[in-house]
């Protein structure tokens, strides 16, 4: 009986092993699903963007951010709320936009931009392995005039095709897009509301963000201070 049981030994590690690359065959290839809705009418606007990974195990929501006046400036609230298996965890804070603010962030959007010359390449090469699977935008145009009313019309249209062209080379559009342009004739009235999902791989996402987090570092190098100053950078944000 012990002879059996110490030959049942390995063939039970190997059933383990092979359950185990099994389930990481399953999550690598399982797909994370980022949706997201937009809607602008007149100077009323709503967005939100969803994603879900893990089969649903994972799953954050960031809502566009609410914006009031306030003296010279905008307050902004921003919500997200993030679901996984431990919980759901929402956090919401409010921060004060003025001059002084803005013109921090084109500093540090700059910085970025100097120290990650090839940062575009990363994000090119991580769309090439997005598939698009549903797209649809509707707007509707009028200016109060038919005829400046059907020029804004054709404008909306050729801006539209123009981006689903620039946006199939970047990404792989697994659907047709549903567009539509709706002239309004009796008043000035502008109003446009989209709605897409994308899908990518975990596998891939998550290699996507270990060489992002590589090249990072490696950025940090050529900036003073190493990761620190890169730190610095950043948290400027």
């Amino acid at each position: 009986m012990g002879e059996n049981a110490m030959l049942g030994y390995p063939f039970g590690w190997m059933i383990a092993a092979g359950l185990f690359f099994l389930l990481l065959l399953v999550i690598a290839s399982s797909q994370v699903v980022i949706s997201g809705h937009i809607k602008r009418v007149g100077e009323n606007d709503d967005a939100e963007l969803r994603i879900r990974a893990l089969m649903g195990l994972v799953h954050y929501h960031w809502q566009l951010p609410e914006v009031k006046a306030k003296g010279i400036g905008l307050e902004l609230k921003r919500e997200l709320t993030a679901a996984n298996i431990g919980g759901v965890n929402s956090n919401a804070d409010t921060s004060h936009v003025d001059p002084k603010s803005f013109m921090a962030s084109i500093s540090w959007t700059q910085a970025i931009l100097r120290h990650t010359d090839d940062l575009l390449g990363w994000v090119r090469r991580t769309l090439n392995h997005v598939r698009i699977t549903e797209w649809k935008w509707a707007s509707a145009v009028g200016t109060g005039d038919a005829m400046w009313t059907a020029m804004a019309t054709g404008t909306a249209w050729s801006v539209k095709t123009t981006a689903i062209g620039v946006l199939s080379q970047l990404i792989r559009l697994e659907t047709d897009p549903e567009l539509s342009v709706q002239p309004v004739y009796q008043s000035a009235h502008f109003s446009t509301e989209g709605q897409f999902t994308a899908k990518i791989t975990f596998g891939y996402a998550f290699y996507a963000g270990i060489r992002l987090a590589v090249k990072m570092k490696k950025v940090a190098k050529g900036v003073p201070g190493g990761l620190a100053g890169w730190q610095r950078i950043l948290l400027r944000g």
